[in-house]
């Protein structure tokens, strides 16, 4: 809920994309979107509730983490976790589950594929097919290699050895297991399709905006994203532990081979019971979801986090298979519990530094955010104002804001005429609030066309902590009407 979040970050962009649509502009047609519906209608729902606040978006990120710690615990029954494992759980779930999601995509997408893991491990094959279904139509992402996943293990469950050596295909069985997917998501896409359009639904179920804005950004963990993660930036090697990095890098490796262990055991038969079968196959599965987040879907540095909770309920499965040594999963433990204690003191140190602001949506601020805020109210009171970043949310806490023309300003999203509609804006605003080039949320490094309207305007005021500057327009249109 801080400065960088809301005003310049995904929950502010979140708040607009959620005015935006109550416009009555839709996403993928009207301005660019790289999510799914799903999360936008029930977006719609809860900010009608709460207001569309940050607090009431952090709200919406405290539901979806009781979501996902509940499916944990079913995790955790499901498969009968040792002490080990379940302390593994416990001492990792800061980890598992963020503080606050990036957006309502974030956060539904990790509760319907969360319950998606719980369910393969109680063997309900066809109830975590139905939630990875779902899954797809908050964030086309990982819920379609989960559904390839659990796929996978109905074909295995489906092919029947004869007493001749033969195999046999069971399609009753395996139709039986796909139904209630294949209902779920022609209830979502006609829902869906109703409140939006066709042509938004087919889109937003096409991860191909987001593969083209992930490349754009330099995403990827051997990118610029991955590099501003494991990066040391100058800090010294000992604070390494008191992060997250080597927990999810040590704890993916070690996922991976155990996995590996467990897919060839499984592969000739080498399991000992219906408990020791379904253990096994969690462990695949999470690592196979592990593999493919870390390789594949990889975004900025804060990304690790997406699908961390496949990690941690994966390697608590390891705990509890007398095929591995508990030693690794202890070690990773005291990784996980050091850098909760990191988190903690960081958390500790920066509370007295932030008071939440009834002015500005309940956002959390610093004085010197404060101190900008001021300024910038003093310079701008009584004029047309807008802010453009890559994130726009600051119009929806920031009163008297000029409406924002887009919720994302990306290279290669440019759909229904959005650089027209910021250039257009940005004529008829007298003063236009930027990030300075140096600040990762201005969208101006990327965009030339976004840098060309903007550099034209003589700056006015420049923070010194934020990164934030104040151009003044020296012709600007008059009101639109």
């Amino acid at each position: 809920m801080c400065f960088g979040s809301i005003f310049l970050g995904d929950r502010g962009a979140w708040l607009t994309v959620q005015s935006l649509t109550a416009q009555g502009m839709l996403p993928t047609v009207n301005f660019g979107y790289f999510y799914g519906l799903l999360p936008i209608l029930l977006g719609r729902f809860w900010f009608e509730l709460f207001g569309l606040t940050p607090i009431a978006f952090e709200l919406a990120s405290l539901a979806c983490a009781i979501a996902v710690a509940l499916a944990v615990a079913r995790f955790a029954r499901a498969l009968s976790l040792n002490p080990i494992g379940i302390g593994i759980l416990i001492v990792a779930l800061p980890i598992a589950i963020p503080s606050a999601y990036f957006s309502l995509a974030h956060g539904v997408e990790a509760v319907l594929l969360s319950h998606a893991l719980a369910a393969f491990a109680e063997n309900r094959r066809s109830q975590s097919l139905a939630l990875a279904t779902a899954a797809c139509f908050a964030k086309p992402e990982m819920g379609y290699f989960f559904g390839f996943m659990i796929l996978v293990a109905i074909d295995a469950a489906a092919t029947l050895r004869t007493h001749d050596g033969s195999r046999k295909f069971d399609w009753n069985l395996a139709i039986r297991q796909c139904i209630p997917a294949a209902i779920v998501g022609l209830l979502l896409a006609i829902v869906l399709g109703l409140e939006f359009g066709l042509w938004p639904l087919i889109t937003s179920v096409i991860p191909a905006g987001g593969i083209r804005d992930y490349r754009a950004l330099g995403f990827g963990l051997f990118n610029r994203g991955g590099y501003d993660f494991y990066s040391l930036h100058g800090a010294p090697l000992v604070g390494y532990f008191a992060t997250v990095i080597p927990f999810w890098f040590l704890g993916g490796i070690w996922l991976t081979i155990a996995g590996a262990v467990c897919a060839r055991q499984l592969i000739r038969h080498g399991v000992s019971g219906d408990l020791d079968r379904r253990l096994k196959e969690t462990i695949v599965f999470c690592a196979a979801a592990q593999l493919v987040a870390a390789l594949v879907m990889f975004g900025g540095p804060a990304s690790w986090m997406n699908y961390s909770f496949a990690l941690v309920m994966g390697l608590a499965a390891c705990a509890a298979s007398d095929d591995f040594n508990f030693a690794p999963v202890a070690i990773l433990a005291i990784m996980a519990f050091l850098s909760d204690y990191g988190i903690t003191v960081a958390s500790i140190h920066e509370w007295p530094k932030l008071s939440y602001s009834p002015r500005y949506g309940y956002a959390w601020l610093s004085s010197s955010d404060r101190a900008d805020l001021q300024v910038i109210e003093n310079l701008t009171h009584g004029h047309r104002r807008i802010v453009v970043s890559i994130m726009n949310g600051a119009d929806t806490v920031w009163p008297g804001m000029m409406p924002a023309p887009t919720a994302y300003l990306l290279p290669g999203n440019d759909i229904g005429h959005e650089s027209d509609r910021t250039i257009d804006a940005i004529n008829h605003a007298e003063f236009v609030i930027v990030p300075v080039k140096k600040n990762p949320a201005d969208a101006r490094r990327m965009l030339p066309w976004l840098d060309h309207a903007v550099d034209r305007m003589p700056v006015v005021w420049k923070s010194k902590d934020k990164g934030l500057e104040v151009r003044r327009n020296p012709q600007p249109l008059p009101p639109a009407n």
